[in-house]
C-alpha cells in the first residue's frame, strides 16, 4: 500500500496503476480534473493501452461530464479513435453515489480516495478483496448511467 497526499503523488499513483493494467481500467470520480488525463505522457499511456487491443476496456464514470469536452480535448480525440475501447459515462444523478473516488485495474489494483472532495488516498497494487467490492459498486452504477460523452459535436 502506498499513500499519497498531493495532486502530483495522486497522478503518479494513477500512472503506476495504468502501467500495471492488462485488461480493464475503470475510473469513478466526480470529474477528471484531478487526473489530468489530457497530459501528453498520461494520454500516450492510455493510447498505448487502447492500441494493444485484445478486448481491453477503459470505462470512465463521472458525477459531472459537463467539463470533459472543454477541458480534455485530447481525451475526446482518443474517444473518437478508440470508441470501441474507451467509454465515458455520467453516473445517474438520481441514484445514490459513493463519497469515495477510485480507479480499478483488472481484478487486483485499486487507487482509492475515501472522500472524493479531498486529495489524499492510497494505492493498492494487489488487493483483490477491495477490488472485487469496488468492481461490484462500479458495475451497478455503470448499468444505471444515463448519458455518455460523445466524440462528435452532435453525438452522432
Amino acid at each position: 500500500m502506498n499513500a499519497f497526499e498531493t495532486p502530483a503523488e495522486f497522478r503518479a499513483a494513477f500512472d503506476t496503476l495504468v502501467a500495471a493494467t492488462h485488461r480493464v481500467l475503470r475510473v469513478y470520480d466526480h470529474d477528471l480534473s484531478q487526473l489530468d488525463l489530457d497530459d501528453t505522457s498520461r494520454l500516450a499511456a492510455l493510447r498505448a493501452f487502447c492500441v494493444e487491443g485484445g478486448g481491453r476496456r477503459i470505462e470512465l464514470l463521472l458525477d459531472d461530464i459537463s467539463r470533459v469536452a472543454r477541458d480534455d480535448p485530447r481525451l475526446i480525440l482518443l474517444l473518437r479513435d478508440f470508441g470501441h475501447v474507451l467509454d465515458i459515462r455520467q453516473a445517474d444523478p438520481d441514484a445514490p453515489r459513493p463519497n469515495q473516488a477510485f480507479v480499478l485495474a483488472d481484478r487486483h489494483g485499486v487507487l482509492l480516495r475515501t472522500d472524493k472532495t479531498v486529495m489524499h488516498g492510497t494505492l493498492h497494487t494487489d488487493d483483490a478483496g477491495t477490488a472485487a467490492a469496488l468492481h461490484q459498486s462500479f458495475e451497478d452504477m455503470w448499468q444505471r448511467s444515463p448519458a455518455s460523452v460523445s466524440a462528435t459535436t452532435l453525438g452522432l
